[in-house]
C-alpha cells in the first residue's frame, strides 16, 4: 500500500506541475464560457441591432396588397402604396428593409422581405420576431375568416429579396451560400482528420526515434515537404469524396429545404476562390501541426497544444450570425485577415459581400504571406525540436533557432 501511494503521489505531482494541466484547469472553463457568450451574442446580435434602430424611430417599409392590416402610425412599419416609389430612400439607408404582403398571403403565409444587398441571409431571423408579432397582433384584432385563424398559428414564411445598387429588386440567390456552407463543413471535417494525421505522424516518429533514420537519408525540408504532400493527397481524397457526396445529394437537399438549387448555377469563381482559400488554409495548418509535433515532448502534449489552434480556427462559426449580419463590419474584416480564421471568413465574404478587387487581392496576399511565414516557422521549429526527447526546447533555444540565418 505504501508503494502504491508513492507511485500515486509521483504521478499526481508530475501531472499537476505541467503547464498544460494548469492551463486546462484554469483557462479552459473560462474559454468555454467565452465561447458560449460569443455564440449567444451572435444569435441575438441581429435582433438587438434591429430593435435598437427601431427604437430610434427608423421604419420598415410595408406594402400591403391584402388591404387587411391597419396603418398604425405608432408601429415600426411605414405603409406605402408602392414600394418602388420609396426605393430611393430605401437605397440610401433611411429604412431598415421592406415588406410586401401579397394578395395570397392568407393562403400561403408568404411575405416578401427586401433587404439591401450589403446585408446577409441572417436578416431573415432578425426580422422574424417584429414582423411576426405585428401580423399576429393584427390577425387577433380582426378575425373575419377561417383562414385568418389558421394564419395565427402559421403566421409567416419569408421570401428573401435584395435591392441591388442599381435599384432593382431581385430574388436572393441562394447559390451564393453553397460554397461558404460546403467549405465550412469540409474545413471542420479536415480539422478533425488531416491535421490530426499530420500531428500524429510527426509526434509518433519522434517518440519511437524513426525520425532519426529518416533524417540520416534525407534533408529535413524534404521530409517536411513529403509529409505535407502525402498527407495532403490523403486529405484531398477525403475532400473529393465528401464533395462528390454533396453534389449527388445537392438537388435533394434543395427540395427538402424548399430552395431552388442547381449545381450548374453555382458561380465558377466561387468554386475557384474556395479551392484556393482551402489550399492555403491547409498549408497553414499543416505547417502549424508539424511545428507543434516537433516542439512537444510526446503526442499527448502535442494534442493539448494543437487544441487551442483548432478551436481558434473555428471561432467564425461561433460568431457566424454577426458576420452574416455585417459582412463589411469590423469583426468580419478583422477575422478576414487573421491567419487562423481567414480561410473560413475570407471565402464567406467573397461569396456574399461583393468585395472590391482591392480587398480581394489584399485578402489573398495576406493569406499567402502568412502561409509562407508559417512554413518557414515550422521548418525552424522542426530543426530544433525534432531530435529532442522527453523534453521541450527552452525559450532561449527557440529564440536562437528563429534568429539563426
Amino acid at each position: 500500500m505504501e508503494k502504491t501511494l508513492i507511485v500515486a503521489r509521483f504521478e499526481f505531482t508530475q501531472t499537476t506541475k505541467r503547464w498544460q494541466f494548469l492551463a486546462i484547469t484554469f483557462f479552459l472553463p473560462l474559454f468555454c464560457v467565452f465561447l458560449v457568450f460569443l455564440s449567444y451574442t451572435s444569435q441575438t446580435y441581429g435582433k438587438s441591432k434591429l430593435e435598437e434602430r427601431l427604437a430610434k424611430g427608423e421604419k420598415i417599409l410595408l406594402e400591403d396588397h391584402t388591404k387587411y392590416f391597419s396603418k398604425d402610425t405608432s408601429s415600426s412599419f411605414l405603409f406605402v402604396d408602392s414600394l418602388d416609389e420609396s426605393l430611393k430612400q430605401f437605397k440610401e439607408g433611411n429604412f431598415l428593409g421592406g415588406l410586401v404582403i401579397p394578395d395570397d398571403y392568407f393562403k400561403t403565409g408568404r411575405v416578401r422581405l427586401i433587404i439591401p444587398h450589403t446585408r446577409g441571409v441572417g436578416s431573415r431571423s432578425s426580422f422574424q420576431k417584429p414582423v411576426e408579432s405585428f401580423l399576429r397582433r393584427e390577425l387577433l384584432r380582426n378575425i373575419e375568416k377561417t383562414e385568418h385563424k389558421e394564419r395565427i398559428f402559421n403566421t409567416l414564411r419569408f421570401e428573401l429579396f435584395t435591392l441591388n445598387p442599381s435599384g432593382e429588386i431581385t430574388p436572393y440567390d441562394y447559390h451564393r451560400l453553397v460554397v461558404p456552407v460546403l467549405f465550412m463543413i469540409l474545413f471542420v471535417l479536415f480539422q478533425s482528420t488531416a491535421s490530426t494525421f499530420l500531428l500524429q505522424s510527426v509526434s509518433e516518429e519522434k517518440e519511437n526515434r524513426t525520425i532519426e533514420i529518416l533524417l540520416s537519408s534525407l534533408r529535413d525540408t524534404q521530409l517536411i515537404a513529403g509529409k505535407v504532400l502525402g498527407l495532403g493527397a490523403a486529405a484531398l481524397v477525403q475532400v473529393l469524396t465528401w464533395t462528390v457526396m454533396a453534389v449527388t445529394s445537392f438537388s435533394t437537399i434543395g427540395k427538402l429545404m424548399n430552395i431552388p438549387l442547381e449545381f450548374g448555377k453555382i458561380p465558377s469563381d466561387h468554386l475557384i476562390f474556395g479551392a484556393l482559400s482551402f489550399t492555403m488554409g491547409f498549408l497553414i495548418f499543416a505547417a502549424l501541426m508539424i511545428g507543434i509535433g516537433s516542439m512537444a515532448a510526446n503526442y499527448k502534449d502535442a494534442q493539448q497544444l494543437s487544441a487551442f489552434f483548432v478551436i481558434a480556427s473555428l471561432l467564425p462559426i461561433y460568431v457566424l450570425q454577426i458576420i452574416l449580419e455585417e459582412l463589411h463590419g469590423p469583426l468580419a474584416t478583422f477575422l478576414n485577415f487573421f491567419p487562423l480564421t481567414a480561410p473560413l471568413v475570407m471565402t464567406t465574404r467573397y461569396c456574399l459581400a461583393d468585395l472590391s478587387w482591392l480587398e480581394i487581392i489584399a485578402s489573398l496576399a495576406t493569406q499567402a504571406l502568412f502561409m509562407v511565414f508559417f512554413v518557414w516557422l515550422s521548418a525552424r521549429l522542426f530543426r530544433i525540436g525534432t531530435l529532442m526527447y522527453n523534453r521541450r526546447p527552452s525559450l532561449k533555444e527557440i529564440r536562437s533557432a528563429l534568429l539563426r540565418i
